[in-house]
């Protein structure tokens, strides 16, 4: 199954859709204005989850003295191998349901970590090139993967979530992670862009690497799935190169008409100056 979580706001608010098959999922805001508080206090804001219709389907409540007491040791994971960072707890309708980390447990180990309802699974980062992708595992299983083209037009992220359909009651979990995701991995709170881009090439190493498959897709959903996520991260990464071009032609406009007046002005005073 293929679920879209796309940014369709970026400027005075951070605002989501979750889609599959043309149809609304949900709908999620994260934090925007960029405010910086001693002990990360800042996180204290919630990223909200909400139906279709606006109703509230989950909440976070970032872990406030539990962060403070884990992330106050530099490099602690160094001697006791374990330390969470960024820990919120979700908040579900009937209370706690879980929680989103960040685990690391070495200098090129960490993994994100999802707690839902009993049940935990493992989020591996790694960007190869144009694109990003979390592999998510359940124990030594493989259930989904999250795809982010690191081309990126007015600061507007997308994801494509394909899972597993026997992990499909997870969908709202994994959708409401990715926006957690996004906020503390390509937040860009408090700028406000109009007709910009960004496109980038990244390649990161670590002791996880081995855990993304560039075949999963494939051979999870097919090669048309995969052709299809193809032909989608390729459209992106055109429309951004568009995109581009056309702000360099700009940006090539205006020092043109600035070098013009400059002449104009030079010719004025000269004229004037005898």
């Amino acid at each position: 199954m293929l679920v879209t979580i796309q940014q369709t706001k970026s400027n005075t608010e951070n605002l989501f859709e979750v889609t599959s098959n043309g149809q609304l999922l949900f709908q999620a805001k994260a934090p925007w204005m960029k405010i910086s508080l001693p002990f990360n206090a800042e996180d204290l804001r919630e990223l909200t989850f909400s139906n279709p219709a606006g109703e509230i389907v989950y909440t976070t409540r970032y872990r406030f003295i539990d962060n403070l007491v884990e992330e106050l040791i530099p490099f602690k994971y160094l001697l006791t191998k374990g330390q969470r960072f960024g820990q919120f707890e979700i908040i579900g309708r009937n209370g706690s349901e879980g929680s989103f980390y960040v685990m690391q447990n070495g200098l090129f180990d960490s993994k994100f970590c999802i707690e839902c309802m009993g049940n935990a699974y493992l989020g591996y980062s790694l960007d190869r090139g144009r694109n990003n992708y979390v592999s998510i595992y359940d124990d030594e299983k493989q259930i989904a993967q999250i795809t982010k083209p690191l081309t990126v037009t007015d600061n507007l992220d997308v994801y494509f979530l394909h899972i597993k359909d026997e992990y499909a009651s997870i969908i709202p979990v994994l959708s409401f992670f990715t926006v957690y995701y996004d906020y503390r991995k390509y937040n860009h709170s408090g700028e406000l862009t109009k007709n910009t881009v960004q496109i980038s090439n990244s390649y990161t190493y670590g002791k996880n690497n081995d855990k993304y498959n560039p075949n999963w897709i494939a051979k999870e959903f097919g090669q048309q799935a995969a052709d299809e996520l193809e032909q989608k991260l390729r459209k992106i990464r055109e429309q951004g190169s568009s995109q581009a071009k056309k702000i360099v032609k700009l940006v090539g406009l205006a020092y043109l008409v600035l070098i013009l007046l400059a002449i104009v002005l030079f010719v004025v005073l000269k004229s004037i100056l005898g």
